[in-house]
């Protein structure tokens, strides 16, 4: 199973790597699109609609909320933040709230587990994800930002995934998540943090403005982003009844188990970004 994982990930880095670096922000922004399109056909599931039909519907309401964006804000994405910065902290706020609704799952199920708002949560999750990342990929060296929020999401996960298998043994949310461990919060948060000093020591002379400290923060808030979008995904495949999102990629599950955290992450580190001056 982890070779399986492994050989996965290898062909998923080689692709997205591929894709960052030679596909232009337009096609990125386009191609973010489509695999957040994919996330929408697997939570259409798991927010109980069960025909094609009404799954189709759904990933073309998100598809919608895509090209409407695109349409409102992508000529001025780059170029006024005070038109992203208010998106980028309601999406903040709204995480905020996801991670009350998981600190007291089971409990306030009620008021989410309705279809609809199950969809709502869903849009909003993907929505924000794609938003977040389309905005980064304009601004200077976007490809490179994207690029360093992905290896500082994966470096989370994969740090607490093995020190949570060698040590953990305090669950985080054992109601929604009983593998995850506070331990393996903890070697998630030691990864992240050593890869924001090596990030802060090889930042080039012309970034001199940017205080480490504000690395290590904006590090920090990725890394616990990142396990609130895993853990958001987590309650709402529990409250399903699913293990897995799908079975589109081996090891993993499907398309939205790797999504989750960078879904999550993404607006933190777009407004993150935006508040230390360098947008």
């Amino acid at each position: 199973m982890l070779a399986k994982r492994i050989y996965t990930a290898l062909i998923l880095i080689a692709v997205f790597f591929v894709a960052v670096t030679q596909l232009s922000a337009n096609m990125l922004s386009l191609a973010f699109a489509a695999v957040g399109a994919a996330g929408a056909w697997e939570w259409s599931a798991l927010a109980g609609w069960t025909s094609r039909v009404t799954r189709a519907a759904f990933v073309i309401t998100f598809a919608g909320v895509c090209v409407a964006c695109a349409w409102i804000y992508g000529p001025n994405f780059a170029a006024d933040v005070t038109l992203i910065r208010p998106i980028l902290g309601l999406a903040c706020f709204a995480w905020l709230v996801h991670a009350l609704l998981v600190d007291s799952y089971p409990k306030l199920s009620f008021l989410w587990g309705s279809r609809l708002v199950r969809s709502l949560m869903g849009l909003f999750v993907l929505g924000a994800g794609w938003f977040s990342l389309s905005y980064v990929m304009y601004l200077p060296h976007g490809w490179l930002l994207v690029i360093m929020l992905v290896i500082m999401v994966g470096a989370a996960d994969v740090c607490a995934y093995f020190v949570g298998k060698a040590w953990g043994k305090n669950p985080l949310a054992s109601d929604v998540s009983p593998a995850k461990t506070i331990e393996g919060l903890w070697g998630g948060f030691l990864g992240v943090l050593s890869l924001a000093g090596l990030t802060w020591w090889l930042l080039p002379p012309a970034y001199g403005y940017i205080h480490p400290v504000e690395i290590f923060l904006i590090a920090a808030f990725c890394c616990s982003a990142s396990v609130l979008g895993d853990l958001t995904v987590s309650m709402v495949k529990r409250e399903s009844g699913c293990k897995d999102s799908g079975v589109l990629l081996p090891g993993h599950g499907g398309v939205l188990d790797r999504l989750d955290s960078i879904c999550g992450a993404a607006p933190f580190f777009a407004l993150s970004i935006i508040l230390v001056g360098y947008a």
